[in-house]
């Protein structure tokens, strides 16, 4: 989860964050964790809205505890973004106060916080800078072939592709046909099978398949599971939704905890689970709004999955738009809320190439 940090001053980190975080930030906090002087990770949380002091010092100590998952991290240097003017003043101090104070407390060296105003920038003991200065850095630091590209925002990578209406309705004709007959697909089957399709042929027929897998909870279950975690696994999750929905007893305590980010299967396939985010994409794209919810959901939870809890913020609010009492909706907006992450997000065993999901790893948290 390292990142090494190169950045002289203040404005040279400011022009690196961006980057290490994967996009623009808004509205955000962003906490740059250090080991020593090498970054230990850097993730961004939404700022919460204006509130009580106990209700920062609530959110302050989520954060911390987040912090105290990440081995070997000593140091934390927090950076507001806001879009609020930073002329009467440094932004969002109550936020800042009761990180610096929850972090201290928790025996990390907290580093000088620093925001990013509409109009400014700075620490926050001394007065602003002019934000010019930063669009110069920020532009500087582009012009660097070695610099990483940033990524879309959240918003823009949860964007569904744009499709033919007829095709949506005829995608509508075919599910309205399987539910009367009350067919239900080998789950096994169709996420093998679907992690093969090219995502950008997927027709009606294809995506009524998936979303009718995926409209039924216990299949749901399975598909998700296969995807992260392969065959053997998909097996197991088949035969504990089995057991189950029979009343008997269920002894796989791995498979009963996965969609928690417990367990111990670890880290999922991060190439399997982004064909079938790319597939899902497709799938929820061609389907009627009012029937999206099951797709949107398994987008937002497969993007938690991985890290990026930003996005699956965005498909967590499209899914409750589609349907605002979707159950497992419900579920990954609280976890979001809560900052919940699955255990391994704090495994350092990724390849060093595949550092996307601890970017944004923190999300959409609020308190």
């Amino acid at each position: 989860m390292s990142h090494r940090v190169v950045a002289t001053s203040p404005l040279a980190l400011l022009a690196l964050v961006p980057e290490l975080v994967g996009f623009e930030p808004r509205e955000s906090l962003v906490l740059v964790a250090f080991a020593g002087k090498v970054s230990g990770g850097t993730f961004r949380v939404d700022l919460p809205p204006d509130s009580s002091e106990s209700r920062a010092a609530l959110f302050a100590s989520t954060v911390t505890g987040m912090l105290c998952r990440l081995r070997e991290v000593d140091g934390v240097l927090p950076v507001v973004y806001t879009d609020a003017s930073c002329a009467t003043g440094a932004p969002r101090r109550d936020v800042v106060n009761a990180i610096v104070r929850a972090a201290s407390a928790a025996g990390f060296e907290v580093r000088d916080p620093l925001y990013v105003a509409s109009d400014g920038w700075g620490d926050y003991t001394d007065e602003p800078r002019p934000i010019d200065e930063l669009e110069a850095a920020s532009s500087l630091r582009a012009l660097d072939p070695d610099a990483p590209a940033r990524g879309a925002s959240p918003k823009d990578q949860a964007a569904l592709p744009l499709t033919d209406p007829t095709l949506r309705q005829r995608t509508l004709d075919v599910l309205t046909t399987w539910k009367a007959a009350d067919d239900v697909p080998d789950p096994l089957w169709v996420a093998e099978y679907s992690l093969h399709w090219d995502p950008e042929k997927v027709g009606p027929v294809a995506a009524a398949l998936v979303a009718s897998a995926l409209s039924r909870p216990p299949l749901r279950d399975v598909l998700l599971l296969t995807w992260c975690w392969g065959t053997k696994v998909g097996e197991r999750a088949l035969r504990f939704q089995e057991r189950f929905q029979r009343g008997e007893p269920v002894d796989d305590r791995d498979v009963e905890l996965a969609l928690s980010g417990r367990g111990a299967l670890g880290r999922p396939d991060r190439s399997a689970v982004d064909r079938a985010n790319t597939l899902l994409r497709h799938v929820a794209a061609l389907l009627p709004e009012a029937d999206r919810a099951p797709a949107l959901s398994s987008l937002a939870w497969l993007n938690w999955a991985l890290g990026a809890s930003s996005v699956a913020g965005e498909y967590t609010l499209a899914a409750r738009a589609a349907d605002r009492s979707y159950g497992f909706a419900e579920l990954i907006e609280e976890m979001l809320d809560r900052g919940m992450l699955p255990d391994w997000a704090f495994e350092d065993k990724a390849p060093a190439n595949d550092r996307r999901s601890d970017r944004d790893a923190f999300g959409r948290l609020r308190r």
